[in-house]
């Protein structure tokens, strides 16, 4: 499994005891990238779990970079990816890996909940025009995840395993999103199923990697993956219609926020975003870009979802 690091001393502990105490599998390794920490927090990786070894880069390499890295290093066949500020549920990777006997499944992911256990945050995800991810029942009561294995249209980078032999072959999550929406974008590549395992449970605590909902780091990222990911893999008629409600959602963001800083990362956002379009239109064919069109929610759904969680 990997984890990627980022000045975790308050989270990475936790994390890893949970890991030590509840990973049913008999033959383990963990590594723990550090993107540039400067807390220290990557010193005692080994003492806090046997199995854990670090891989240290002296910047803040990003996510994506970070678990490719880590993937690189693996020496499994299968390969979790699991968030540093989250805890796992005990044995939370077995039904992962009886998932990916069957050869029809590319992702097996789990549920992610709220750090009480009690809420879900993603019962796996689904995709809007846009090209924004959301979970899927995410405020509803643990008790409303599935009784079983269900498909979905994308898995959650906090929990997702996959064969370590297909995610390099892919060429893994696409490096130059740096963080936010490489679950989405590498899910839309597989040629397989994702497959969401409700037993497979993972508790989050936000706000350690990014900052709060609404920092800086989060809405420039999420701005400009949103129109990267919207040239990779949308049909042309998809394409306007995403930055359109992108347009909408930012706009809406930003008369919610009223924060200069906010309109200034948005604003990086949509500057970077716009500039690197044109050459991310070669990244797919035109039947996939269809094929991904059809797994979009409609815009009235993804209303509805917004709505429901009081965002608009």
């Amino acid at each position: 499994m990997v984890l990627v690091n980022h000045n975790g001393a308050d989270c990475l502990p936790r994390a890893l005891a949970a890991l030590a105490r509840h990973t049913g599998g008999a033959r383990v390794e963990c590594i723990v990238v550090d993107s540039g920490s400067s807390d220290e927090s990557w010193q005692d990786v080994t003492t806090l779990w046997g199995n854990a070894r670090v891989l240290r880069f002296d910047d803040n390499i990003g996510f994506c970079v970070g678990c490719n890295r880590g993937a690189e290093a693996a020496r499994g066949r299968l390969l979790a990816f699991v968030n540093f500020d989250s805890e796992v549920e005990p044995d939370w990777d077995l039904p992962l890996r009886r998932l990916l006997d069957d050869p029809t499944i590319s992702v097996a992911t789990g549920a992610v909940l709220s750090r009480d256990g009690e809420t879900i945050e993603a019962a796996g995800l689904e995709i809007a025009p846009n090209a924004a991810a959301y979970g899927r029942q995410e405020l509803l009561s643990r008790a409303a995840l599935p009784a079983g294995p269900v498909d979905v249209t994308a898995a959650t980078g906090a929990l997702m395993m996959v064969r370590r032999a297909d995610f390099l072959e892919l060429g893994g999550f696409y490096e130059r999103l740096f963080m936010y929406g490489e679950d989405t974008d590498y899910c839309l590549r597989v040629p397989g199923r994702i497959v969401l395992e409700p037993t497979s449970v993972l508790r989050h605590e936000h706000g350690h990697a990014a900052g709060p909902a609404r920092s800086r780091l989060r809405l420039y990222w999420g701005t400009r993956n949103r129109l990267l990911i919207t040239a990779r893999h949308f049909p042309p008629l998809a394409l306007v219609r995403s930055v359109v409600a992108s347009a909408a959602f930012d706009a809406l963001t930003l008369l919610q926020v009223r924060n200069r800083d906010a309109l200034g990362a948005v604003a990086r956002g949509w500057r970077d975003g716009l500039r690197v379009m044109p050459s991310e239109r070669r990244a797919t064919s035109p039947e996939r870009r269809r094929q991904v069109a059809r797994r979009l929610v409609s815009l009235r759904q993804a209303i509805a979802q917004q709505r429901r969680l009081g965002r608009l």
